[in-house]
């Protein structure tokens, strides 16, 4: 359906139902009890005996190439 169709209904953004909308397409809220199991679960698995390691990021250095040489480059 397209916006110059006549049988295309307009609804004004200030009277669109947003949680009818997600929910039309499959969303469905999670409840109070819902997450605080998932805060409870994931306070467990963060500790210090669940063997998660810290990696450290290291930087990448970029070569720099002067503009003559790298307009040539891409042709």
């Amino acid at each position: 359906m397209r916006l110059l169709d006549m049988e295309f209904k307009y609804t004004p953004s200030t009277r669109t139902d947003i949680t009818t909308t997600w929910r039309r397409f499959g969303f469905r809220p999670t409840t109070q009890a819902e997450r605080s199991a998932r805060l409870r679960r994931l306070g467990t698995q963060n500790t210090p005996a669940s063997g998660l390691q810290i990696t450290e990021l290291k930087r990448y250095k970029r070569k720099v190439i002067p503009p003559a040489l790298h307009l040539a480059a891409k042709k």
